[in-house]
């Protein structure tokens, strides 16, 4: 019998979310990641935690230090910036 490997899991791309507290946006924008935490690594930040530059833009889903998506976000709108940046990343050898 072949041993299952979860290596995938150790190697998914994180993404932050940057919420703040009482705010409905960016509970209803956590909810609406759906199929993306299959995806990816996703981790909750606090505005107050060194994003204070987001303050009036949350929800912000951030990927390394570019913005995927803000305010009312778009899960299909995430993935494509996603797949933009890193097809960038790759044909420019840039890193963000």
């Amino acid at each position: 019998m072949s041993k299952v490997s979860f290596d995938y899991i150790r190697d998914m791309p994180s993404l932050r979310i940057v919420v703040t507290k009482n705010c409905e946006l960016c509970e209803k924008g956590l909810k609406s990641l759906g199929f993306l935490n299959n995806l990816f690594t996703i981790q909750k930040v606090d505005v107050e935690e060194g994003y204070e530059e987001f303050l009036l833009r949350v929800p912000v889903v951030l990927y390394g230090k570019k913005v995927l998506d803000e305010g009312i976000l778009n899960k299909f709108n995430i993935l494509k910036n996603f797949l933009k940046y890193n097809i960038l990343k790759i044909l420019l050898n840039i890193n963000f």
